[in-house]
């Protein structure tokens, strides 16, 4: 008889452990002594990276300094004050009935992965309105809301000098989002949310009353389309390895910036030195 060959659709994930070793917890005594038998998943270490920014805000970038500061701004703290992300879906099934007219039974006929879905962030407005701004020049973009007409903030011109076309190719985000172990070195699972748009600005926000003072929360949406695969992890693993090169999480070894601008006293003699940190900002 031929031996069945298949690939690992959860190749380049965090490996299991072989848990048949153990009695864990329903039959006979819990050996509390062997510990390494309750090795829990840990929630709580999502990651997310920007791979695709629509090319028309980047061809705004490109000929307005004050848009190109948006768009780095708005792309670095989606990556880097990333908090976490609602609206994956679970896989689901559909039934159909086999009956003899007395008994019956239900059989999946059809297996369910999510399609194109809704994904929350959660973030804190900036001083200058980073997020609502960039939102706003996104759908202004898209569409003006008194005409409905499609001009990219002027990038798409009537006297044929257009710098590109209009198309959904220009219009879209892509993400990979991912979620890590414990030690944030290996993929617990990731996704690629592709064909991904903003659904919205929060211009309300702008209500305000005298006196009323508190720092403004936002639910920032996106449409989206979410793929997952033995690829996917594959890439977001190459994502994790540079972060884990560029980005310490040993307080010890982390070159605080106070430390590292700190003039030396001059009664002190030597130099002091301390470790410089993996990512600096200007």
């Amino acid at each position: 008889m031929a031996t069945a060959t298949v690939e690992n659709m959860f190749a380049n994930m965090t490996s299991s452990m072989d848990f048949t070793k153990y009695v864990l917890t329903a039959r006979g005594v819990t050996d509390f002594t062997q510990i390494k038998q309750f090795n829990l998943m840990e929630k709580g270490y999502p990651m997310l990276c920007v791979t695709k920014i629509p090319e028309f805000l980047t061809q705004l970038a490109n000929a307005n300094t004050e848009y190109a500061t948006l768009v780095n701004n708005f792309r670095h703290l989606l990556e880097y004050d990333f908090k976490g992300l609602e609206g994956l879906e679970d896989m689901s099934v559909e039934t159909q009935e086999i009956s003899n007219n007395i008994n019956k039974i239900n059989i999946i006929t059809k297996v369910n992965a999510q399609d194109g879905g809704t994904f929350s962030m959660k973030f804190q407005e900036r001083q200058g309105s980073v997020f609502t701004r960039m939102n706003e020049l996104y759908l202004r973009g898209i569409k003006d809301p008194r005409t409905q007409v499609k001009r990219y903030n002027g990038l798409l011109k009537t006297d044929g000098t257009s710098v590109l076309d209009a198309g959904y190719e220009n219009e879209i985000f892509e993400f990979l989002y991912f979620v890590t172990d414990n030690t944030a070195r290996s993929i617990e699972k990731a996704f690629l949310i592709t064909c991904a748009q903003i659904q919205g600005a929060e211009l309300s926000m702008y209500s305000q009353e005298r006196g009323q003072i508190e720092y403004q929360d936002l639910n920032l949406q996106f449409s989206g389309f979410p793929i997952t695969n033995p690829l996917v992890t594959q890439k977001a693993q190459s994502f994790l390895d540079w972060i884990n090169d560029n980005w310490e999480t040993q307080e010890a070894k982390f070159g605080y910036n106070s430390l590292t601008t700190m003039v030396a006293n001059p009664s002190l003699t030597g130099t002091v030195q301390v470790a410089s940190p993996k990512i600096t900002t200007a």
